[in-house]
């Protein structure tokens, strides 16, 4: 038979499952995940804004540069002009001197759509520097109010916690081994009894008794072929 010692451990350890599976469905416990959620997608998002605004501004500098230095061919280029008399020089410069201007309205319209989206990304910078502070409020109260329901119930999981400490130390190794393995898949309860000579207490799969009284001859337990969990025999 498995040890009673097992079976108490493992009603204590579904105690304080309930338990932590109901802070988890606390309200306060909700909304400081989605307040965590959201204070943290609005750093990401200022961390975003921050880097394309960096390079708006190295973009800036370049049309910037790339603008006087159009500006200064084109003043040159006014000023030979102005020098030549030849019809076909004159009508090559001027062909240079339009498609100077040419790029230099080019520049000018890149100039232009750069700092309009440096507003677009200031104006979005304030609204989320105006949103981030709430944001950290709001998670700051659901905290507080989930540190409040912890510590409601913190006696009672010390309580748990200890009583399980001493029924370790008389379980035998290996059956806890086994406990630990299986409930940390997911499956729990891990140890159920047998059910009218044949039936899992857990999943409720009938079984040949020949074949439960095969595989617990010599022991009071089986692994149930279907779900998994451990069968054993109730005095």
């Amino acid at each position: 038979m498995i040890q009673q010692e097992m079976i108490q451990y493992q009603s204590l350890d579904s105690e304080l499952n309930r338990i932590e599976k109901d802070l988890r469905k606390n309200d306060s416990y909700i909304k400081r995940k989605q307040f965590k959620a959201l204070s943290q997608e609005c750093e990401e998002n200022l961390a975003k804004l921050d880097i394309r605004a960096q390079e708006l501004k190295n973009q800036l500098a370049a049309a910037r540069q790339t603008m006087e230095k159009i500006t200064e061919v084109i003043e040159e280029h006014s000023k030979e002009i102005g020098a030549l008399e030849d019809v076909d020089e004159l009508n090559y410069m001027n062909r240079q001197l339009n498609a100077q201007l040419t790029e230099l309205t080019n520049v000018d319209k890149e100039i232009k759509r750069i700092i309009r989206e440096g507003e677009e990304i200031a104006k979005s910078f304030d609204e989320i520097n105006a949103k981030l502070p709430k944001l950290v409020v709001a998670y700051k109260k659901a905290n507080d109010d989930f540190n409040k329901a912890t510590e409601e119930v913190k006696p009672r999981v010390t309580e748990l916690k200890a009583k399980q400490a001493e029924l370790k130390k008389v379980i035998d190794g290996s059956l806890f081994d086994i406990y630990k393995k299986v409930s940390e898949g997911g499956l729990r309860p891990v140890f159920v009894p047998l059910r009218d000579g044949s039936r899992c207490g857990g999943c409720q799969m009938e079984m040949p008794k020949a074949v439960v009284d095969a595989q617990m001859a010599g022991k009071s337990y089986m692994r149930c072929e279907s779900c998994g969990r451990i069968i054993y025999k109730e005095d």
